[in-house]
Protein backbone atom coordinates (compact mmCIF):
# COMPACT_ATOMS: atom_id res chain seq x y z
CA UNK A 1 0.00 0.00 0.00
CA UNK A 2 1.27 3.42 -0.91
CA UNK A 3 1.41 6.31 1.45
CA UNK A 4 -1.80 8.39 1.55
CA UNK A 5 -4.05 5.61 0.28
CA UNK A 6 -7.07 4.73 2.31
CA UNK A 7 -7.33 1.28 3.78
CA UNK A 8 -11.11 1.45 3.55
CA UNK A 9 -11.57 0.41 -0.08
CA UNK A 10 -15.10 -1.00 0.44
CA UNK A 11 -16.53 2.26 1.74
CA UNK A 12 -17.91 3.77 -1.46
CA UNK A 13 -20.52 5.89 0.26
CA UNK A 14 -18.17 8.53 1.51
CA UNK A 15 -19.29 11.91 0.25
CA UNK A 16 -22.78 10.66 -0.64
CA UNK A 17 -25.96 11.47 1.23
CA UNK A 18 -27.47 8.67 3.26
CA UNK A 19 -31.00 7.61 2.37
CA UNK A 20 -33.55 8.68 4.93
CA UNK A 21 -34.90 5.79 6.97
CA UNK A 22 -38.31 4.42 5.99
CA UNK A 23 -41.24 5.90 7.84
CA UNK A 24 -42.78 2.70 9.21
CA UNK A 25 -45.52 4.55 11.07
CA UNK A 26 -46.77 6.04 7.80
CA UNK A 27 -46.59 2.68 6.05
CA UNK A 28 -48.50 0.98 8.86
CA UNK A 29 -51.11 3.74 8.75
CA UNK A 30 -51.58 3.41 4.98
CA UNK A 31 -51.85 -0.38 5.14
CA UNK A 32 -54.24 -0.21 8.10
CA UNK A 33 -56.42 2.29 6.23
CA UNK A 34 -56.46 0.01 3.18
CA UNK A 35 -57.55 -2.99 5.23
CA UNK A 36 -60.18 -0.97 7.11
CA UNK A 37 -61.69 0.17 3.81
CA UNK A 38 -61.57 -3.36 2.42
CA UNK A 39 -63.25 -4.67 5.56
CA UNK A 40 -66.02 -2.10 5.26
CA UNK A 41 -66.61 -2.96 1.61
CA UNK A 42 -66.70 -6.69 2.34
CA UNK A 43 -69.20 -6.00 5.13
CA UNK A 44 -71.44 -4.14 2.69
CA UNK A 45 -71.20 -6.98 0.17
CA UNK A 46 -72.03 -9.56 2.84
CA UNK A 47 -75.00 -7.49 3.95
CA UNK A 48 -76.33 -7.28 0.39
CA UNK A 49 -75.87 -11.01 -0.10
CA UNK A 50 -77.67 -11.61 3.21
CA UNK A 51 -80.51 -9.33 2.10
CA UNK A 52 -80.82 -11.32 -1.12
CA UNK A 53 -81.00 -14.57 0.85
CA UNK A 54 -83.60 -13.08 3.19
CA UNK A 55 -85.69 -12.05 0.21
CA UNK A 56 -85.34 -15.52 -1.28
CA UNK A 57 -86.61 -17.05 1.95
CA UNK A 58 -89.49 -14.56 2.01
CA UNK A 59 -90.44 -15.52 -1.54
CA UNK A 60 -90.64 -19.16 -0.52
CA UNK A 61 -92.91 -18.23 2.38
CA UNK A 62 -95.62 -16.87 0.09
CA UNK A 63 -97.80 -19.83 -0.67
CA UNK A 64 -99.72 -20.30 -3.89
CA UNK A 65 -102.96 -18.97 -2.39
CA UNK A 66 -101.16 -15.82 -1.26
CA UNK A 67 -99.65 -15.42 -4.71
CA UNK A 68 -103.08 -15.68 -6.28
CA UNK A 69 -104.55 -13.27 -3.73
CA UNK A 70 -101.76 -10.75 -4.39
CA UNK A 71 -102.21 -11.11 -8.14
CA UNK A 72 -105.94 -10.45 -7.78
CA UNK A 73 -105.35 -7.39 -5.61
CA UNK A 74 -102.79 -5.93 -7.98
CA UNK A 75 -104.79 -6.68 -11.12
CA UNK A 76 -107.90 -4.88 -9.81
CA UNK A 77 -106.25 -1.50 -9.90
CA UNK A 78 -104.27 -0.14 -12.86
CA UNK A 79 -102.36 2.20 -10.55
CA UNK A 80 -101.18 -0.76 -8.45
CA UNK A 81 -99.98 -2.49 -11.60
CA UNK A 82 -98.00 0.62 -12.56
CA UNK A 83 -96.55 0.91 -9.06
CA UNK A 84 -95.60 -2.77 -8.94
CA UNK A 85 -93.77 -2.70 -12.26
CA UNK A 86 -92.08 0.64 -11.51
CA UNK A 87 -90.44 -0.81 -8.37
CA UNK A 88 -86.96 -2.34 -8.48
CA UNK A 89 -87.05 -6.14 -8.18
CA UNK A 90 -85.60 -5.99 -4.70
CA UNK A 91 -88.55 -3.87 -3.44
CA UNK A 92 -91.41 -5.72 -5.14
CA UNK A 93 -91.54 -8.53 -2.59
CA UNK A 94 -91.84 -6.14 0.32
CA UNK A 95 -94.52 -4.14 -1.49
CA UNK A 96 -96.57 -7.31 -2.13
CA UNK A 97 -96.22 -8.31 1.53
CA UNK A 98 -97.47 -4.86 2.56
CA UNK A 99 -100.37 -5.18 0.13
CA UNK A 100 -101.31 -8.60 1.51
CA UNK A 101 -101.11 -7.28 5.08
CA UNK A 102 -103.38 -4.36 4.24
CA UNK A 103 -100.67 -1.78 4.86
CA UNK A 104 -101.19 -0.27 1.40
Amino acid sequence: MKTGESTDIGNKSSGRKRKSPLNYDLMVSVVQNFFDNASNRLGEIAQRIGHGQDMSAARKMIYTSEKLRATGLIARNAEDIDVFFSLPDIDRMEWVMMLLNGDI
